[in-house]
């Protein structure tokens, strides 16, 4: 791949490497004059010890990634969709179920107050829209699979649906409901009451 600001430059020549604050060596970040921000992120499922240090990736273009937990749960499963742009650019994006589950967990790994907000907000919201568009089983699966992970998911997924308005923690429990029902188990197997 050619060197990553090379390429984000072809697009908009006002893009540069934001140095990576604990090695200014690495970027993981890219920005442009507008505040547009290009970050490249890698999943961490090793040791602590890789958290905050920017993972070298020859594959980008001379670019790190920042090393991040949960996200192998996020990026597992991608659906296929649709920028709108002109005649619409195709992309790959997370499935919208694990996205809210994702965003749950994170809001409550976040140390930022704003940012934990803005986390379980969007799930909050992910969840309405799923249950509106009658994806409630897939919530529900993205869910329990999260739940089965180990203590500490399970721990932040209680966290962050406790940070949930009312209803939509009656929403997120319908959808787990449907789907411990639909695989014989019962809910209570996956942090809820019956």
């Amino acid at each position: 791949m050619p060197p990553a600001l090379e390429t984000l430059q072809s697009v908009d020549r006002s893009f540069r490497a934001l140095p990576h604050r604990s090695d200014a060596r690495a970027t993981t970040v890219f920005i442009n004059a507008r505040k547009f921000k290009v970050e490249f992120l890698t999943p961490n499922r090793g040791s602590n010890d890789y958290m905050g240090r920017p993972a070298k990736m020859p594959a980008l273009g001379g670019a790190a990634a920042e090393p991040l937990r949960y996200l192998d749960f996020l990026i597992y499963e991608p659906i296929d969709s649709v920028l709108l742009h002109k005649a619409g650019i195709p992309v790959t994006v997370p499935a919208p179920q694990r996205y809210a589950v994702h965003k749950l967990i994170v809001s409550n790994v976040r140390g930022k107050r704003e940012k934990s907000r803005k986390d379980f907000e969007q799930a909050g919201f992910l969840i309405e829209a799923l249950m509106h568009n009658s994806m409630q089983f897939d919530l529900g699966l993205a869910w329990m699979e999260a739940w089965d992970r180990g203590p500490k998911w399970k721990d932040n997924l209680v966290g962050g649906r406790d940070r949930l308005h009312q209803a939509q923690r009656h929403l997120l429990q319908a959808a787990v409901a449907a789907a411990a029902r639909q695989q014989m188990k019962p809910i209570e197997s996956f942090g809820f009451e019956d």
